[in-house]
């Protein structure tokens, strides 16, 4: 949980729940989930450094996405532009699948990851 005035972070189990809306033990203020909601912006240094890592790494995997949340959205354009290969792993095609995306794993994330990770693990030197 985090506090959205002082940014302050507590485990989610230590938050008592039976007092809604959950306070800030330092200011007072809500407590909400540590994620992105939908509308919300990505906060910063996260929102860069994902624009700035997308251009850095090999390989880009999208994993679950329907592509289709600005400005998240963006991003795994941004790797394409920038000539990375994009696989996408996912249990149906995306806004990505026939416009960027160059290998499509068709499934669930936990089955198709597994596997992959086993392959890789069994050619590791």
């Amino acid at each position: 949980m985090v506090c959205e005035k002082c940014l302050t972070k507590y485990p989610a189990d230590e938050i008592n729940l039976e007092v809604l809306p959950p306070r800030c033990l330092s200011c007072g203020t809500i407590l909400k989930p540590d994620f992105v909601f939908f509308g919300e912006t990505i906060p910063e240094p996260a929102n860069s450094n994902s624009f700035a890592e997308a251009t850095k790494a090999d390989i880009f995997i999208l994993i679950g996405t329907t592509g289709e949340i600005m400005p998240a959205s963006i991003i795994p354009n941004e790797a394409k532009k920038n000539g990375k290969i994009v696989i996408e792993v996912n249990t149906v095609p995306s806004n990505y699948t026939n416009t960027i995306t160059d290998i499509f794993l068709q499934g669930q994330a936990t089955e198709i990851l597994t596997r992959l990770n086993s392959l890789f693990i069994s050619k590791s030197p």
